[in-house]
């Protein structure tokens, strides 16, 4: 009986261990893909999150909203360029740059979009802020969303950022 005892199978077979090896590996890339796009989409979240907060201090202070343009040409050296107006609050450059944006936008320095309707108003003159968008996605001037499960995250004049399936303005609209 002892020998028994000792025989008696311990462990996976090799059909089991390959088995489970490629429902894993099937899996595993799909898994890794949504996860890594859906933390993608939180970090672009956080920044627009983070340039709302620094635009709160910036109307405190100044008592109105920058004077910024919608997209400047030059975003990293234009005076009116909402990353160089809110340069002084400490912001760094990574913050404004959403990391679903395709290169040549990285490239640019700058990946989101100023409504320039609310420049120079102060949050207590905004009808509607929780309708009312300060930032978006750059991919929001283009008919077609290129990220964030194919919708854009938005900053309101409330101060809150949500994900929208379609941009806040026509982009048709927009000259590119």
């Amino acid at each position: 009986m002892l020998k028994r005892i000792l025989k008696s199978k311990t462990g996976f077979t090799l059909t089991e261990l390959l088995l489970v090896t490629s429902i894993l590996g099937a899996v595993s890339p799909a898994a890794y893909i949504g996860v890594k796009n859906k933390a993608y989409e939180i970090s672009c979240m956080n920044n627009l999150k983070q340039i709302g907060t620094t635009l709160q201090m910036f109307e405190l202070e100044q008592g109105k909203l920058p004077d910024a343009k919608f997209f400047p040409n030059n975003p990293n050296t234009d005076p009116r360029s909402i990353k160089v107006i809110l340069k002084n609050y400490g912001m760094p450059n990574e913050i404004f740059i959403c990391p679903t944006a395709p290169q040549q936008l990285k490239d640019l320095g700058l990946t989101y979009l100023w409504n320039d309707e609310v420049n120079g108003k102060s949050l207590y003159s905004i009808d509607n802020p929780s309708q009312t968008w300060l930032m978006v996605d750059m991919t929001a001037a283009y008919e077609e969303a290129t990220s964030h499960r194919n919708g854009y995250n938005i900053l309101y004049a409330n101060f809150q950022v949500n994900w929208s399936a379609s941009p806040p303005f026509n982009p048709k609209t927009v000259e590119k």
